[in-house]
């Protein structure tokens, strides 16, 4: 019987039946998991401690009936050799895929961490290659830049005018008179 069962058999809590077990030294057998099993006998000195503290005595105070032969406080699982060996390559084999997995694991971040080089490299080159063409860009705009202020700089110059500009200068332009179908005249 596990701790929550003799628990549940005193009407106690678990904590309860491991704190009288280990503070008055109850002589408890133990599965290889570690937890408490109770025998019918054990059960019995359980009840009589609850008995005894529902009484009013301190629990430094209570009177423990001792069992006659005293006991090896663990349960043993009893296994033959082979079960052993079994055991022991299955832990072996266990552990070679923990170490696969880990070497596994090693090798993938060593990936990641070559395609985020390379991925921080390819965004270098192309700022790079951004860069360049915005530069030739502005190169080819300052080229136009100075074509074009050179050209206002020519026609802004006074100079020597040609004839035909030289006569329509001295000839007085002349009104022109339009129709247009869409006038009446009266």
């Amino acid at each position: 019987m596990n701790t929550n069962m003799a628990a549940k058999e005193l009407g106690v809590s678990a904590k309860t039946v491991q704190r009288w077990v280990k503070q008055l030294n109850l002589p408890a057998e133990r599965n290889e998991l570690g937890h408490y099993s109770f025998t019918a006998a054990d059960l019995d000195v359980l009840k009589s401690v609850k008995k005894q503290i529902a009484e009013g005595t301190a629990l430094q105070d209570i009177q423990v009936p001792r069992q006659p032969k005293k006991r090896a406080g663990f349960i043993l699982q009893r296994t033959t050799s082979g079960g052993a060996e079994r055991k022991l390559e299955e832990l072996e084999r266990k552990l070679d895929i923990l170490t696969k997995e880990k070497q596994d694991k090693h090798q993938l971040l060593s990936r990641i961490e070559e395609l985020e080089r390379q991925l921080k490299q390819k965004a270098d080159e192309g700022v790079s290659y951004q860069l360049l063409q915005h530069r030739r860009e502005i190169d080819d705009l300052n080229a136009e830049l100075q074509l074009l202020a050179s050209r206002i700089q020519e026609l802004s110059q006074p100079g020597p005018l040609s004839e035909t500009a030289a006569s329509s200068e001295n000839t007085k332009p002349r009104k022109k008179t339009r129709f247009s179908p869409f006038k009446f005249q009266f």
